[in-house]
């Protein structure tokens, strides 16, 4: 019983540290060396000037897993890269990727996060 008391503290301090993470009004961009994908919607929110934290998965994959867990109610599941996040917003294994990237500005420009671009 003491062990899922503890457990469940663990939980909380989990969540309410993403929260954290996540209520900053930027992206939070989880990439990986190699990756096409990743290099293209880096270079896509430098090109729209959309403010992103950059994490490599190569040193930050419990804190990617949490955000995995977090979308998938705790399944384990394969992970396509990268894995970007926005608000409440989680994308892993997109195969979309311009209309993903395109919606994620959209979300920016209606919260006030970045200006529409000048014609």
């Amino acid at each position: 019983m003491a062990l899922l008391l503890f457990w469940n503290a663990q939980s909380q301090e989990n969540k309410d540290s993403l929260k954290v993470i996540e209520s900053k009004k930027e992206i939070l961009f989880f990439s990986n060396d190699g990756c096409g994908k990743c290099a293209t919607s880096q270079q896509y929110f430098e090109d729209h000037d959309m403010p992103y934290t950059k994490y490599a998965i190569k040193t930050n994959r419990p804190l990617m897993y949490k955000y995995v867990h977090k979308k998938t109610g705790g399944k384990n599941v394969g992970v396509g890269y990268p894995l970007i996040v926005y608000g409440d917003s989680i994308y892993f294994s997109i195969t979309k990727l311009s209309a993903t990237l395109k919606e994620i500005q959209l979300m920016m420009l209606k919260d006030g996060v970045i200006s529409a671009p000048k014609e």
